[in-house]
C-alpha cells in the first residue's frame, strides 16, 4: 500500500500543477517566464544576469555580443569575447536556410578522490562537437552534438551511442515547439540538464541514477506566463541502440505561482512535478517534485524522487529513494557560492544503506557557461559500507 500511496500522491500532484497553470497561459502574450532581458553594449556580454540553478545548455548560453569593426587597435577583451563569448555563426539572407552555426565544447575535471587512506587522481574530460540550423524562416531548427569522448564499450552501435542530440524543432510560436529526434530525457532536475550546465562537478544522486539518460522520441516543449511543460513519448533503449526495450512517458510541468507580483520575495519561486513511466524489460516508475526559488542573489533548490524501478543511464529494477537540497549565493554575475545536502536511499526495503554527501562550490563564469572554472569539495558517508570519502574538483569549461 505505501508504494501505491507515493506513486498517487506525485500523480495527483503532476495534475494539480498542470491544471492550475492552465489558467496562466490563456492570457499571457510574453514571454514572462524566462526573465532576462537582451540589453547588450557594444564588446560587452549580458549585463547583471546572474547563473541560477535550473538552467539547460541546448544551442545558445549567451547573447550574441556585438562588436566595433571599426577598432583599429588589438583589444585583448574584445578577441576574448569574440573566442569564446559569441558562437561562431554563419548568416543567410534568405527565408529557407537562415543560420548555420557550430563549435566544440570542452570540459574537464581535475579528480582527487581519498578513500581508507588511498588517493586516486584522474583527468575525465569532454569534448562534444555541435552543429546547429535554423531555417523555414527560423520556424525549424536542427541541432546535433557529437561527444567525441564518450565511452560507448557496452553499446553495440559506438557511433550512433555518442550522439547525445540529433533533432528537428518545429516552432510553432516563440512560446512552443515540438521536437523529434535524440536528446537528453527532462528526468528532475539535473537529469535534465547538460553537464556542461551543472552547478557542481557531478549531479546530485537521484539524478545520476534516475536521469542523465539520452532518449529517443517526440516531445512537445514550451512556457507561457507561469506555466512550462515538457512532454513527450520515447523509445526506452538509451543512446539511439534502437526500439528494442519498449516504450515510455516522460513529464514534467512546472509553474511560477508569484509571477504577476513584481518585487515579492516569491515572485521567482518555482514548482516542479516529474513522472518517468515505461517498460524496459520490466515495468519501471520515477516520480519527483521539486523546487527552485532566487531573490536577488539569493539562489535555492530541492528536488525528491522516488523510483519503483528506472531507466536512466542503464535500467535498476529496486525501489529507491532520495533527495537534494541546493543554497547559493551570487557575490557578482560572475562569482558563485554553493553548499549542497544529498541523501540517496540505495533500498527502501532495508535500513542503513544510504549514501549521504555533502558539497560545496565555487563558481567563476568568465563568460557565462561558455568560458567558466569550478572548484567542489564533496564529503561522502556510506552507511551501507561504513566508509567515508573525501574529493576535491576542478572544473575548466569553454566553448569555441
Amino acid at each position: 500500500m505505501k508504494k501505491i500511496s507515493l506513486k498517487t500522491v506525485f500523480l495527483f500532484l503532476f495534475i494539480i500543477i498542470f491544471q492550475s497553470c492552465a489558467a496562466y497561459s490563456i492570457e499571457e502574450s510574453k514571454d514572462n517566464f524566462s526573465g532576462a532581458q537582451k540589453d547588450v553594449k557594444k564588446g560587452e556580454i549580458l549585463k547583471d544576469r546572474i547563473i541560477t540553478l535550473d538552467e539547460t545548455i541546448d544551442g545558445d548560453t549567451t547573447y550574441d555580443v556585438e562588436y566595433d569593426d571599426d577598432e583599429d587597435d588589438f583589444d585583448f577583451k574584445l578577441f576574448s569575447e569574440r573566442t569564446f563569448a559569441k558562437k561562431k555563426a554563419i548568416i543567410f539572407e534568405n527565408n529557407f536556410i537562415n543560420e548555420i552555426s557550430g563549435e566544440l565544447r570542452f570540459q574537464g575535471i581535475a579528480s582527487f578522490e581519498e578513500r581508507r587512506g588511498n588517493l586516486n587522481t584522474t583527468y575525465p574530460f569532454d569534448i562534444n562537437a555541435v552543429i546547429e540550423s535554423k531555417f523555414g524562416d527560423k520556424k525549424y531548427r536542427f541541432f546535433t552534438e557529437y561527444a567525441f569522448t564518450r565511452n560507448v564499450d557496452d553499446l553495440d552501435n559506438a557511433f550512433f551511442g555518442k550522439f547525445s542530440n540529433i533533432y528537428i524543432e518545429r516552432n510553432f510560436n516563440d512560446n512552443h515547439k515540438m521536437r523529434i529526434g535524440v536528446s537528453r530525457s527532462p528526468i528532475g532536475l539535473e537529469g535534465s540538464m547538460s553537464s556542461f550546465s551543472l552547478p557542481f562537478a557531478q549531479r546530485a544522486q537521484i539524478s545520476r541514477e534516475f536521469g542523465d539518460a539520452i532518449s529517443t522520441g517526440v516531445s512537445f516543449i514550451g512556457h507561457k506566463g507561469a506555466f512550462e511543460y515538457n512532454l513527450g513519448g520515447y523509445t526506452s533503449t538509451r543512446y539511439m541502440q534502437g526500439f528494442k526495450d519498449g516504450a515510455e512517458f516522460i513529464g514534467r510541468v512546472g509553474v511560477r505561482p508569484f509571477y504577476k507580483q513584481e518585487g515579492s520575495y516569491l515572485n521567482n519561486l518555482k514548482l516542479y512535478a516529474g513522472a518517468d513511466v515505461g517498460h524496459r524489460g520490466e515495468n519501471y516508475g520515477v516520480y519527483s517534485a521539486a523546487m527552485t526559488y532566487e531573490y536577488k542573489k539569493f539562489l535555492m533548490n530541492f528536488e525528491y524522487a522516488y523510483a519503483d524501478g528506472s531507466n536512466g543511464d542503464f535500467f535498476h529494477p529496486g525501489q529507491r529513494q532520495g533527495f537534494f537540497t541546493t543554497v547559493g549565493w551570487n557575490f557578482t554575475p560572475k562569482l558563485q557560492l554553493l553548499a549542497r545536502y544529498d541523501y540517496f536511499d540505495t533500498d527502501v526495503n532495508q535500513k542503513n544503506d544510504s549514501n549521504h554527501e555533502y558539497s560545496i562550490g565555487i563558481n567563476y563564469f568568465v563568460f557565462k557557461q561558455r568560458l567558466k572554472f569550478a572548484l567542489n569539495y564533496v564529503f561522502s558517508n556510506n552507511e551501507k559500507t561504513n566508509t567515508n570519502k573525501n574529493a576535491i574538483y576542478f572544473l575548466t569549461q569553454f566553448f569555441i
